[in-house]
């Protein structure tokens, strides 16, 4: 008798397991969080540098921007964002205010940009500030692989600059260690 109780409980797990696993769906289907679109799909990380707010040190700010804008025109719209300013809090803007881009041309492995007479007229009688105005720039730009130095020009004139701290633009700066 205890035979058939076994062979009968064995017969009814068994069948029982054969439903289960015949009536599952094995089939998963996972959806994400958010889809990734194909502006998505032409973002690249860039890096800009601008002052620390408490001990004016450059620091990086990475920052992810479509690789068309990047494409098109990349010293512009670098320069541009540096322009308007970091997005962290912690760090604050090195360009002058009112300051214009008039152009920017690679010649060579050199960036020669020109910026109206606002860069030098607003910039900060501080040294540090005056050094963080071009570094900020040459940091930046010198991220790009075909810029290795920077030619800033005042109104399309080379000299003018920040002799009182012995930093005329009559050379090329190159990227700050």
């Amino acid at each position: 008798m205890k035979k058939w109780i076994i062979v009968i409980l064995v017969i009814l797990t068994v069948l029982i397991c054969g439903i289960l696993l015949f009536n599952t769906n094995v089939e998963v289907e996972y959806v994400p969080e958010t889809e990734i679109g194909e502006v998505d799909l032409r973002k690249t990380m860039i890096t800009l540098y601008f002052p620390n707010a408490d001990n004016k040190e450059l620091q990086k700010e990475s920052r992810l921007i479509d690789s068309k804008d990047l494409l098109l025109n990349p010293y512009e719209e670098l320069l541009n964002m540096l322009m308007e300013g970091p997005e962290s809090d912690f760090l604050e803007k090195a360009i002058p205010e009112g300051t214009k881009m008039l152009s920017v041309e690679l010649i060579g492995q050199c960036l020669n940009i020109n910026f109206s007479k606002e860069f030098v007229e607003n910039c900060s009688a501080e040294q540090r500030d005056k050094e963080n105005a071009i570094y900020s720039i040459v940091n930046t730009v010198t991220e790009l692989n075909e810029v290795n130095s920077v030619k800033i020009l005042i109104e399309g004139e080379e000299g003018q600059g920040f002799a009182d701290i012995g930093l005329d633009f009559s050379g090329e700066f190159s990227k700050l260690k």
